[in-house]
């Protein structure tokens, strides 16, 4: 229910999904950054 009332409160329907989308490739890139590191 949260993520409905923020995709409603946000002024573009379609803006939570692209912070999403961009949370979740920079996140995918960090976890490949810190696991080349690792090795």
């Amino acid at each position: 229910m949260t993520t409905r009332t923020r995709s409603v409160a946000s002024p573009r329907p379609g803006f939570a999904g692209e912070t999403v989308r961009a949370l979740a490739s920079t996140l995918l890139l960090l976890g490949l950054i810190g696991d080349r590191r690792v090795r």
